[in-house]
């Protein structure tokens, strides 16, 4: 018989792992999610394509809101990532397709679904109302911005997706118990956000949290003065107090005021995954101006009005708020526009939560000026 001429056929397992790492980077999300599941190899594989941090958003413009989830949707899903969670903002005037409720809470509630569907009940969701936003168009690729405003004009939606090896996320609300006083549960808040941490990382102060507040349900002050007395100074807190908002984790027993993100060290993330840091840089739109003062008089007008009257540090005359005012106005001058000048202040208290060894906590609080 004559020799056989039949070769055995190529097949892709062949090509290489460093051309077959080109093809799975090159992947959207679902592909290569599906991608991952053919063989050990190639599991191997693509986890070496999402070995680092990764953080994927997009911007859509479009008037229907369905449509400009389903635009996002599909940006950020077009390249390999496994999200950990997501932060949805939205702005404008959408309208719900619950001609029963409130649109702004409702379009929050129902993007929460749309989003979470297609990502997966897994993963931490969060809706939210901003005062602005900034992302990179879908189409163009450019950054653009949208003030706060509810006109057509300023329709939009920014999602962002994160993933993070070697973290755990998830979402804890604040509740605000059904009594008369309405009061917030913040050792509880506080309490959750450290079991949660202490049994993903064995340290009961996590590694960073984003807050997001409802500004209907007052200040947020107090919330952020606690978790900073409580917290490791080595957790990175950032976020908006002034949002409505929706989250995965709905609260129970209370109406939820505000939600944290949090993001744990996990102390069995697998060999070879590095350390996340996170880091929070303040902008250089808030400058101090003046010297420091010494407060010697302080009258609460009304909830929204304080009187004051201090003395420069190391001086022993009295000065009104007034002159205080007008100095710094001398010393500014002309070079900033649209002005908005806020005070500084510095607290000192007494703190603790639940029964734990009261301790003393110094904070810096903001307030805004008027006159």
């Amino acid at each position: 018989m004559p020799p056989s001429n039949t070769e055995t056929p190529a097949t892709i397992d062949l090509i290489g792992e460093d051309l077959l790492h080109n093809i799975v980077a090159r992947l959207p999300a679902t592909s290569f999610a599906s991608a991952a599941c053919v063989s050990r190899s190639w599991n191997l594989v693509c986890e070496r394509v999402l070995s680092r941090p990764k953080l994927a958003s997009a911007c859509s413009f479009n008037r229907s809101y369905q449509a400009a989830v389903e635009e996002v949707l599909d940006k950020v899903l077009s390249e390999p990532i496994r999200p950990h969670f997501a932060i949805v903002s939205i702005g404008g005037s959408y309208e719900s397709n619950n001609i029963d409720s409130d649109d702004d809470l409702e379009i929050l509630e129902e993007a929460l679904e749309l989003i979470t569907a297609a990502l997966g009940s897994n993963v931490q969701v969060i809706t939210n109302r901003p005062s602005g936003i900034i992302g990179r168009d879908v189409f163009s690729n450019e950054f653009k911005e949208v003030e706060l405003g509810f006109g057509e004009e300023n329709d939009s939606i920014l999602l962002i997706v994160g993933f993070l090896p070697g973290l755990k996320v998830t979402t804890i609300p604040l509740r605000k118990k059904y009594d008369e006083q309405e009061t917030f549960m913040i050792d509880e808040f506080v309490t959750d956000i450290r079991e949660f941490s202490t049994s993903v990382s064995g340290c009961n102060s996590p590694a960073a949290i984003i807050m997001f507040g409802d500004e209907f349900h007052g200040s947020m002050m107090t919330v952020m003065e606690k978790m900073d007395y409580a917290m490791s100074p080595e957790t990175v807190i950032v976020g908006d107090t002034l949002s409505q908002f929706r989250c995965t984790n709905k609260a129970q027993g209370g109406i939820s005021v505000a939600v944290a993100l949090v993001f744990a060290v996990d102390r069995n993330k697998p060999p070879g995954i590095g350390e996340t840091q996170f880091h929070a840089i303040l902008s250089s739109g808030l400058s101090p101006v003046g010297p420091t003062y010494k407060a010697t008089s302080v009258i609460e007008k009304d909830d929204y009005e304080t009187w004051i009257a201090a003395r420069r540090e190391g001086s022993d005359e009295n000065i009104d708020g007034e002159t205080i005012l007008n100095r710094v106005y001398d010393e500014i001058g002309d070079r900033i526009r649209d002005r908005q000048l806020c005070i500084g202040v510095t607290k000192k208290r007494k703190c603790s939560i639940n029964q734990e060894k009261v301790g003393c906590m110094t904070s810096l609080a903001l307030h805004g000026v008027c006159g």
